[in-house]
């Protein structure tokens, strides 16, 4: 979003049409719509993420100059989100049953959490249902019953992927999943397993914190889901209104524990950022004074990264950033050179957008396995989706050979399979192509079925 505001409220104007408790009047915010224009205006409003609200609250100016074209522009999504709502519960249920059947614990984290701290959870946009459990095994087990049950799939836009911390011998990761084509009424899932990752290398520590409870779905406390919150606007590089509207309501309930999330913050080195997010609460956010109060006990640490823009995400500030905060983690665990090391590795990890391609083996070098730690995030292709980009590329005639599999001895779960030209990674009885920079032999690629079909 390129354009230069007219008037340095307007940003504000509109943030406040996106909070709960309002600073600006809502003649601010239309003179701030028609100022900026339909459409830039409502592009603002939709990287907010609040657009249920900021839909209800423009309705009943409609004909005012430049409201009808902004409310015309974020429909689409408005619409989506209502049938989202509507289909919740039954999702809920469905997860709740998996969990039941299964004699597992699920943990709803991030918007399902958040949305428990509102007076009226319609009013918080999400945009899947995120899913923590405290093992790969069993994220394996909730991944088998939504494809085989549900037909969920993966997603080539949003890979699944594994790190490994080696001090405490943890597997963590991610497997998101997306709802089958023409399923109106399935959502889609990403679950969240072993811990939740922190930018580069860093972890929140997530686990430990989880109480032992009944088979069955719980909704994460307050406490950690913020510290989730704050955690994913950090990897984003941006703050949007759900964010500070989270950060409001969990403030707002009396038994929140402020020590207890400060310590995950502590632990993940997010204390700089959480700053970013309080001034945007309070740009356009009208508190009340026990608000006030209860913000000024939140950590407050001066940070070295850069500001994030206020207008939309911003690759190269989330570059920096997140290399500054690389450097800091590094530093605390293990002095300069560690923290040079890690500032290095961020920085040319996320200083380009990564996209699957294939490539071509060379000079007959055998590829090294791929390294296990919190720096090192190996994603983790479908069989399918690495065949698909295949599609036009010249005939391989040399596909990869496997030798024989390798089980991760921190995860037995997970074998390693070896070949000339790479690597992959058979997760119970799912196979997948491993890449850290997204690139893939075409070699691997042709031999994929038939390590998938375990003919190795």
């Amino acid at each position: 979003m390129g354009t230069d505001f007219p008037h340095p409220d307007d940003l504000a104007a509109l943030r406040s049409l996106s909070s709960l408790q309002p600073l600006y009047s809502t003649e601010r915010s239309l003179a701030a719509i028609a100022t900026i224009g339909a459409q830039e205006a409502a592009r603002f409003l939709e990287t907010l993420r609040m657009r249920t609200l900021v839909m209800s609250r423009l309705a009943p100016y409609e004909d005012r100059p430049g409201v009808r074209g902004c409310m015309a522009a974020m429909r689409p999504k408005a619409d989506s989100l209502k049938r989202m709502h509507k289909v919740l519960d039954a999702n809920l249920e469905m997860l709740e049953r998996i969990a039941r059947d299964s004699g597992l614990q699920f943990f709803a984290i991030k918007g399902l959490g958040a949305r428990a701290t509102y007076t009226d959870p319609g009013v918080r946009d999400f945009s899947d249902l995120d899913i923590f459990v405290r093992t790969r095994a069993e994220a394996s087990v909730l991944v088998r019953a939504l494809r085989l049950e549900h037909g969920y799939q993966y997603l080539k836009a949003e890979l699944p992927w594994i790190k490994y911390d080696p001090t405490e011998n943890l597997v963590y990761g991610q497997f998101p999943l997306v709802a089958p084509d023409g399923a109106d009424d399935l959502l889609n899932v990403d679950i969240h397993f072993g811990d939740y990752s922190v930018r580069h290398s860093s972890r929140l520590g997530l686990t430990p914190q989880l109480p032992a409870q009944e088979p069955g779905i719980r909704v994460l406390a307050p406490e950690e889901n913020l510290a989730c919150v704050v955690n994913n606007a950090a990897g984003d590089y941006f703050v949007t209104a759900k964010d500070t509207n989270d950060l409001l309501m969990a403030l707002s309930l009396p038994e929140f524990d402020v020590p207890r999330f400060a310590a995950r913050l502590r632990q993940s080195g997010l204390e700089g950022f959480l700053g970013f997010i309080v001034a945007e609460l309070r740009a356009g956010t009208a508190l009340t004074a026990a608000q006030e109060e209860r913000l000024r006990t939140l950590p407050s640490v001066r940070t070295l990264e850069p500001a994030p823009d206020p207008r939309a995400p911003h690759w190269e500030r989330r570059c920096l950033g997140t290399t500054v905060h690389a450097f800091g983690e590094g530093r605390r665990r293990g002095g300069l050179v560690t923290a040079a090391k890690l500032a290095a590795d961020a920085y040319d990890y996320y200083r380009g957008r990564l996209s699957l391609s294939v490539v071509r083996a060379t000079g007959g070098k055998t590829v090294r396995p791929f390294a296990l730690n919190p720096w090192t995030c190996v994603r983790l292709v479908p069989v399918d989706i690495a065949e698909g980009l295949l599609d036009g590329e010249p005939a391989v005639p040399n596909p990869a050979t496997p030798a024989r599999p390798k089980a991760l001895s921190a995860d037995r779960g997970i074998q390693r399979l070896d070949t000339p030209y790479g690597h992959y990674v058979r997760i119970e009885d799912e196979t997948f192509l491993a890449t850290v920079d997204y690139r893939l032999p075409g070699e691997l690629i042709a031999g994929a079925r038939a390590a998938a079909a375990g003919r190795v």
